[in-house]
């Protein structure tokens, strides 16, 4: 299939039907040709991430409205256009009429046309929004109500360094797995240095999928902040552990390792298709102290005899996402504001569940990928206020800024009594 048709179908079942952009490209790519591939995923990723800029822009030469499907196009046309320089624009254009005529028939094909010609010809400008943070909104692609909750929140100056250190492209990380290999080993590899945040961190220039470490399980992908949850939580040989949102099971086999595959794990997961991504890496990892078991863990009683406790447990709950934007950045047309209240009542009901199943001494690490107070640091204060048996150890938000990571929020709790 032609490559720019394939990435326009992608596109299309993410902006449209709401599906998400990695499981809609790892579906459809092998539809592509292999050498087309990294154009596909480039126009799909890049689209996502600049879709507001890009709409805005090509919004103000339209007068009339117009299909989904159509949008859609003018979006991935706009990107290749305005960020990509290795296909002349005019090619760009008249590639996207012909897809034009496969949608409505060709009907919008004239409009395509005249509206994709001045977006080239105008080339990349500023927007202006209706005040200074509006505009930067438009002009990083970040919907405005995210920015005005992180200025609120914290300061308009770490709002706009996160935002636009988010457009900056992802580096490949990835964290060893001890039980099969070692630092020295792996950084034997020319193509690998280590992570200045995690212990167990590298970063990959290249494609780090399609070599051995990854496919013998060597190394896992995983963000560098996202590391640094396990660690804090300090797992160690011979405990007893419960990872009360374990799916795809990168944390849970990292804590395996932490405890040199000694000790139990139990890793608790709602759907039983993501139980089972569970089993199928701790095989691959060489993992075998990892019991899964497919639960709800807001009644976590359902699998647990009731005198059983443990010594620390992973809460790294579900979250708005907030802080993998530039990973995902589908998760932009999706989020909603309502979806954030939703999201506080889900992970207080399974931080306050989990908590009754520590022992006295024990600890209890609650985690997010998100920057939001409500989900974060306010969520721990009044789960202290609600339970005194509990103190907060420490805390730590990581902004995206700072390191190049995703952005992580971590808290280490300890039962007292």
């Amino acid at each position: 299939m032609n490559s720019r048709q394939l990435a326009y179908d992608i596109l299309k079942n993410v902006i449209i039907y709401g599906q998400y952009a990695n499981l809609a490209l790892k579906q459809n790519l092998q539809l592509g040709k292999e050498r087309d591939q990294p154009l596909i995923t480039n126009i799909v990723y890049g689209t996502l991430q600049n879709q507001i800029y890009c709409r805005n822009q090509w919004l103000k030469h339209v007068n009339r409205q117009i299909d989904e499907s159509v949008a859609v196009l003018l979006d991935m046309s706009t990107y290749q256009v305005l960020f990509l320089d290795k296909v002349p624009g005019y090619a760009i254009v008249s590639e996207a009429v012909d897809i034009c005529r496969h949608i409505d028939s060709g009907r919008a094909s004239g409009l395509v046309n005249a509206v994709l010609r001045k977006v080239n010809i105008e080339g990349r400008t500023e927007l202006i929004g209706k005040d200074e943070l509006a505009g930067f909104a438009l002009n990083t692609s970040m919907p405005e109500w995210i920015l005005r909750l992180w200025s609120k929140q914290y300061t308009e100056v770490l709002a706009k360094e996160a935002v636009s250190s988010m457009l900056v492209e992802s580096k490949t990380a990835g964290r060893i797995n001890t039980l099969k290999t070692s630092m020295d080993e792996v950084l034997q590899d020319p193509a690998m240095r280590p992570s200045q945040l995690s212990s167990y961190g590298v970063i990959y220039e290249g494609n780090l999928v399609a070599t051995p470490w990854f496919s013998e399980g060597k190394i896992v992908l995983q963000d560098e902040a996202s590391q640094l949850v396990s660690e804090l939580l300090d797992a160690q040989s011979g405990e007893d552990i419960l990872d009360i949102c374990a799916a795809p099971g990168t944390k849970t086999a990292s804590l395996a390792e932490a405890m040199k595959n000694s000790g139990t794990i139990l890793a608790c997961e709602l759907h039983p298709q993501r139980t089972e991504l569970i089993n199928r890496l701790m095989d691959k990892l060489g993992v075998s102290i990892v019991e899964s078991v497919t639960v709800d863990s807001r009644n976590l009683s359902e699998v647990l005899h009731p005198e059983r406790r443990f010594d620390r447990i992973l809460a790294d709950v579900p979250c708005s996402g907030l802080g993998v934007l530039r990973r995902k950045p589908d998760i932009k047309i999706r989020i909603k504001p309502a979806n954030l209240d939703e999201l506080i009542c889900l992970q207080k009901d399974l931080l306050s569940e989990a908590a009754k199943w520590l022992k006295v001494g024990g600890i209890l690490v609650y985690s997010t990928c998100t920057i939001n107070k409500k989900e974060n640091e306010r969520q721990i204060e009044v789960f202290l206020q609600e339970h005194d048996a509990f103190t907060l150890l420490s805390e730590r938000l990581i902004w995206p800024q700072e390191f190049g990571t995703d952005g992580f929020y971590m808290a280490k709790l300890q039962r007292i009594n």
